[in-house]
């Protein structure tokens, strides 16, 4: 079988962690034996038109990116959005004439899901389309919704990463299929000593890390001891350095900048607690791979989370933007409030149902199905 993956992220260079799961799910179908051509927007000028990515043929589009992901920018830039519309369908129905794939799997539903469905509708190649992440939340009004909902329509079958994704109307009938997570994340034996607590996510408004750097001070004065690992980089950093210096917790605060995922297991390694202040997400990848390690999670008290996490039994919620109590819950799970017998129970449980070969093999059935 061969599958054209059209997605928004995809690893851009060497060392770049931006769709790095969309690649790690497209290692483990062609290991399971299938063809995988990928489709996605070219951002960055060092970033090859195309490449062969271990058995993956990427194939990159150009649009004026301005060297910025368009999840980046303040608004949705119109004309960028148009041209990036255009020279992606067009791409499409190039390689799906030359490489005749036997399935389009579109990812992030707008645009590149549509992208995946107008060319797949006029191709009469079957479209798989899945909702991540962000899809909802940016499609909840407006123009953007229109578009999200007729590509939903064209497509032959949608799958979203959360339950909480299928409130919306038009993805009331999604099949719900979890990213995966690396089993090396199993293996991990956490130091529920450290007094480290690593943050994973993008240095952007969304993921609200401000927050974070806000409650510093509040955990210190209790734990003297406390140490803050940021592993991620964005539009907020150089913002987000200056608030550190300003509050003068510097020393208990570091940047690593830019972290290859694989270089992640070794911070969790060392670390005892894992932190997200994300005010809206999807189900997180972050988030599975600290539940995988045994770290305790301390995130935000919003849909998704809830559907992860049991307050108390198994980590900590919090009011997303309060840090007064993420304050409070950082302190409670960096004493070890939480049984480590509970989170041994949730790593057991995860076992076996998020590992990415696990995923693939529920994607590639379900593109046998699509095609029959």
């Amino acid at each position: 079988m061969k599958a054209l993956i059209i997605t928004t992220s995809y690893p851009d260079y060497e060392g770049s962690n931006r769709g790095m799961f969309i690649r790690r799910l497209c290692l483990e179908i062609v290991k399971q034996g299938h063809e995988v051509l990928v489709l996605t927007p070219r951002i960055f000028k060092k970033s090859p038109l195309f490449q062969d990515d271990e058995g993956i043929r990427v194939h990159r589009f150009r649009f004026p990116s301005r060297e910025t992901p368009l999840n980046q920018t303040e608004s949705i830039p119109v004309f960028p959005m148009l041209i990036y519309m255009i020279s992606g369908f067009f791409r499409a129905l190039h390689l799906i004439t030359n490489e005749k794939p036997d399935v389009i799997h579109g990812n992030w539903i707008v645009p590149t899901g549509l992208i995946a469905a107008l060319a797949g509708k006029l191709t009469k190649v079957p479209v798989l389309n899945t909702a991540r992440g962000m899809d909802t939340r940016v499609s909840e009004k407006g123009p953007v919704r229109i578009l999200f909902d007729l590509a939903v329509r064209l497509s032959n079958k949608v799958t979203v990463v959360s339950d909480a994704m299928k409130t919306r109307a038009s993805l009331k009938d999604a099949e719900v299929f979890s990213s995966g997570v690396d089993e090396r994340f199993f293996e991990i034996s956490p130091d529920y000593t450290s007094k480290t607590v690593l943050y994973t996510r993008s240095l952007e408004p969304v993921y609200d890390a401000q927050t974070l750097i806000k409650c510093t001070p509040l955990v210190v004065e209790k734990v003297p001891g406390a140490r803050f690992i940021i592993a991620g980089t964005g539009s907020q950093e150089s913002q987000l350095r200056e608030l550190a210096q300003s509050l003068d917790i510097s020393r208990h605060v570091e940047f690593l900048g830019l972290v290859p995922n694989k270089d992640v297991v070794s911070l969790m390694e060392k670390a005892s607690v894992y932190v997200s202040t994300a005010t809206a997400d999807g189900t997180s990848i972050a988030l599975l791979e600290a539940m995988a390690a045994g770290l305790i999670p301390v995130v935000t008290d919003i849909e998704t989370n809830r559907r992860l996490i049991r307050h108390e039994e198994d980590g900590f919620l919090f009011q997303p933007k309060d840090e007064k109590e993420l304050a409070d819950k950082l302190f409670n799970a960096l004493t070890v409030k939480i049984p480590v017998g509970n989170l041994e129970e949730k790593k057991n449980g995860l076992k076996n149902t998020i590992y990415w070969s696990t995923i693939a093999k529920k994607f590639i059935a379900l593109y046998t199905q699509i095609l029959e």
